[in-house]
């Protein structure tokens, strides 16, 4: 059916201005017409559409169809962006060298076999430049390939729509005056609206088929590479489905033909992208190479190349343009570059980004670089706005942003050990699996890991791992992520929240703190450490911990606590959770008096549980022995507090107060962890610590505490301090002759002839104390504090120190003890013992203060009987 564009406007005919027309004619309303051309007249009214241009192919040359189709600033040479990404010389050298065995054919085993290789990482580690290096790299080798460079900002590449005929172009110029030039054209001229048909069959037609005919009549191409295509930023392409179809399409093109082309993808590893690689056909058909699983090493010596290369160039150039003061010779130190080569935790982009703002020519590249090190204000255009784009980018494409936030806020925190996803959705009420579903769309700046080092029954917990370490910067600073921000003090108050809610949950012997779903327990300890390690952490000052009120009053501490006592995991509860946990009531009443009430309610609670358990400590002497000094430690030079070697590379130190645990040995009968009391290197004595405040609770007429600390119990404890010293001798090396020395102050000795080869010295202290000279003996502090022994051996006290110590203890006990026929037979069999009365043998002064001791206690406990006062060895009566 024709019709003249004469007279358009009789028949109510219109033309655009972009050779878009269409007629309207009234017929007959029982008329119904129809033609092959697409044509429909119904009723009274005729309407045809006829298209100019792009959807009207039928009057152009198959050339001009396919050029109007291409998308040029696809290509990888496009002019579209004047600094294209490629890696900088000598890095990623590894991964370029693997992808490049892969082209050639030249991989061993099942890789060869591959054809589509998806190189995948988080946003900004360099997938596009190593794409595109890659493209170079072939080019130079003279292969044959195509490419696609999606990009989410351009709306000509940021949709499927321009792909196989980009592809098919680029493939069209490659086999110049061969078939497949030809075989291109005749597609084309044969279905116009090739372009609108699906991927699949867009790239049968234009790109398997006419490599096919080529090569099955070239021989001599049998065993090279006959076409490489590479497709970076998949994910870049705006459309999740159009992602999938263009993956799921190229497979079942490629399963169903006898043609291997080896196709190139790179990509962050979005969910749909992911889900389509584990499809039926790519299952088998591909190779994942994921940055982000790469050696970190490798990762990170190649940015710390690229900073001191670039930075060298920024150096040169500003030193010789500028007529002022030069940049110093070690611009930038050794130290900046660990610190950003840290902070771009093996992301290039983080590294590309501080490069781009320092090599600003209009300002001096240190001031820069100290914008970037927070040594100095922004002023004018931030540093980190390119990457800031990116995070809202990926952060407002997520479905539930406030969920979002709440999971990050939990991994930003940093809690040691980290919490694992399952333990994150029981602490916030999510559904099972909730975690993995909200960040299905963020594999740019994250990914889920399991724990490599899971040995216990069942799947290894999921772990949700940042991947960029600017990230937290970001988030936690209000003036780059705005709406975005989280404020580190009011999460880490709702972080308690939740973990309490978490714990009241777990009130069972079965709970383990050093498992994955013991995690929250750290909570607490984490936030009173952040309040010790930064000078403006005040916790007292955070507005909200009235939220605090009902989670407190409401935990279940005495029921969380009961099934613990006597086993491994209560020491962990005393240092991870009691401990911050009645620091943190102090610090409630401290803000806000009114809740005053809290703080009683649970230090009712703790004190209930605690004297249920004294009892325990009368069962035996080593028990009692336990109590005793742990009510005693660090008062006097005489039961100070014994500490291990710190370890270096740990951020605590063993302190106990007996020597009997001090080889970490578990004791059961301890059950309150009476003897190893503190871990943390920063941690002292005070009056909102559980230690002290079972110290506290001792000194209560409680008929409990009175006994606990009463002669009895003393009796007891010297009782097994004569045990293990008799066991202690028998240990020590043999004594040679000692020369000794008397010091009757911290400046003065004064030397006694002796012939022997060693010395000995005694010390008189400050407050009159005569004692043995030990240099491992001292106060906490230069001013005072609790008295302390530095123990030379992590695992165990030596002999001589052992000696040292129970000697001691057995001077400060004895006068603090009632009659036990017992304990006289103790001191009797003593004084029997040979060593005592050695003149030249160790710890003259000890030895001494010990056996007038034992003789003042004989003589009290024999006028005790009613019998004559004892004499000592210098015949002195003993007068009570």
């Amino acid at each position: 059916m024709g019709l003249n564009l004469e007279g358009q406007a009789k028949h109510g005919i219109k033309l655009s201005a972009r050779g878009i027309w269409s007629a309207h004619i009234l017929l007959p309303r029982s008329a119904m017409i129809s033609s092959s051309q697409g044509v429909f007249v119904n009723g009274g009214q005729f309407i045809q559409n006829n298209y100019h241009g792009h959807t009207l192919p039928a009057n152009k040359a198959p050339i001009d169809i396919l050029t109007e189709a291409v998308a040029p600033r696809a290509f990888h040479d496009s002019g579209a962006s004047f600094d294209k990404p490629k890696c900088h010389p000598r890095t990623r050298v590894k991964i370029l060298e693997e992808i490049m065995r892969w082209i050639l054919g030249e991989c061993l085993g099942l890789r060869a076999t591959k054809q589509f290789m998806w190189l995948n990482g988080a946003a900004g580690c360099g997938k596009s430049a190593i794409a595109q290096t890659t493209v170079e790299s072939c080019i130079q080798r003279g292969l044959s390939l195509a490419s696609f460079f999606f990009n989410r900002s351009d709306p000509t590449r940021n949709h499927a729509g321009p792909l196989v005929a980009t592809l098919a172009y680029q493939l069209y110029r490659a086999f110049r005056g061969t078939g497949v030039q030809k075989d291109i054209l005749s597609a084309i001229q044969e279905d116009p609206f090739i372009f609108k048909k699906t991927l699949q069959q867009q790239f049968t037609s234009l790109i398997i088929q006419p490599l096919t005919t080529h090569f099955s009549k070239d021989q001599s191409s049998r065993y090279r590479v006959p076409f490489l295509i590479v497709i970076d930023g998949l994910d870049e392409c705006t459309d999740r489905t159009s992602q999938k179809e263009i993956l799921t399409g190229l497979a079942d093109c490629l399963h169903n033909s006898n043609l291997f082309i080896p196709i190139f993808v790179a990509s962050r590893p979005e969910h749909d992208i992911k889900l389509s690689f584990a499809s039926k056909y790519l299952k088998a058909m591909h190779i994942s190479l994921s940055l982000d699983l790469q050696d970190g090493r490798d990762a990170d010596s190649d940015i710390r190349l690229y900073l001191l290369d670039r930075f060298a160039e920024i150096k040169d150039d500003f030193d010789n343009r500028t007529a002022g003061r030069k940049l110093v010779q070690d611009w930038p130190s050794d130290r900046v570059i660990e610190t950003l080569v840290k902070k771009s935790s093996q992301q290039f982009i983080y590294a590309a980004t501080v490069v781009r703002y320092v090599e600003s020519t209009r300002h001096r590249p240190d001031h820069r670089l100290e914008v970037v090190l927070n040594l100095r204000p922004v002023n004018g255009d931030h540093p980190f706005a390119e990457l800031d784009s990116l995070y809202a980018m990926v952060l407002e494409s997520t479905l539930d942003i406030k969920r979002v936030r709440e999971v990050l806020s939990l991994c930003l925190m940093n809690y040691k050990p980290p919490i694992c996803c399952s333990v994150i959705e029981k602490m916030l009420s999510y559904d099972e699996g909730e975690v993995e579903t909200l960040f299905c769309d963020m594999g740019a700046l994250v990914r889920f890991e399991p724990d490599k080092h899971y040995i216990m029954e069942g799947p290894a917990p999921l772990f949700l791992r940042i991947l960029h370490a600017s990230l937290e910067d970001y988030l936690l600073d209000a003036a780059r992520s705005k709406q975005l921000h989280i404020d580190e003090k009011q999460e880490r108050i709702k972080h308690v929240t939740h973990s309490l809610q978490y714990l009241a949950l777990c009130s069972s012997s079965s709970f383990n703190p050093n498992s994955p779903a013991g995690a929250p327990i750290y909570i607490l300890h984490t936030l009173s450490q952040k309040r010790t390690s930064l000078p403006n952490w005040r916790m007292d000052q955070i507005t909200n911990l009235f939220e605090l009120r009902q989670p407190m009053l409401s935990f279940p501490l005495k029921e969380f606590l009961e099934p613990h006592p006597g086993t491994r995991t209560y020491p962990l509860l005393v240092r991870s959770f009691l401990d911050p946990f009645i620091e943190l009531l102090k610090i409630m009443v401290h803000s806000d008096p009114t809740l005053s009430y809290v703080q009683d309610h649970q230090l009712r609670n703790l004190e209930f549980f605690v004297m249920q358990q004294i009892p325990q400590y009368f069962k035996s002497g080593r028990l009692a022995l336990i109590l005793v000094l742990f009510y005693h430690v660090g008062s006097n030079r005489l039961v100070p507090i014994l500490e291990c070697p710190h370890d270096l590379f740990a951020s605590y130190r063993y302190r106990y107060s007996t020597p009997f645990d001090a080889a970490h040995d578990f004791d059961e009968g301890d059950i309150l962890s009476l003897s190893c009391i503190w871990e943390d290197s920063t941690f002292l004595i005070g009056d909102d610590k559980y230690y002290h405040y079972v110290r506290k609770l001792l000194h209560n007429p409680d008929p409990i505490a009175t006994y606990a600390i009463g002669s009895v119990m003393h009796e007891r404890a010297a009782l097994a301090c004569f045990q293990e010293l008799a066991k202690t001798i028998l240990r020590l090396p043999s004594s040679s002759e000692q020369n000794i020395a008397i010091a009757t102050g911290s400046d003065s000795t004064e030397n006694v002839s002796s012939s022997s080869e060693q010395d000995i010295t005694i010390a008189t202290g400050s407050d009159g104390t005569e004692d043995d000279a030990n240099p491992k003996l001292m106060f906490k502090f230069a001013n005072g504090g609790p008295w302390r022994f530095e123990c030379s051996s992590e695992s165990k006290l030596e002999p001589e120190e052992l000696y040292f110590v129970l000697l001691g203890y057995l001077i400060f006990l004895l006068p603090r003890c009632g009659r036990s026929d017992a304990l006289v037979a103790a001191c009797e069999e003593h004084d029997r013992m040979s060593y005592i009365d050695q003149q030249n043998g160790p710890l003259p002064v000890r030895r001494r203060l010990l056996r007038v001791e034992i003789d003042y206690y004989m003589s009290r406990t024999s006028l005790q009987l009613g019998n004559p006062p004892l004499q000592n060895r210098a015949g002195c009566c003993f007068v009570m």
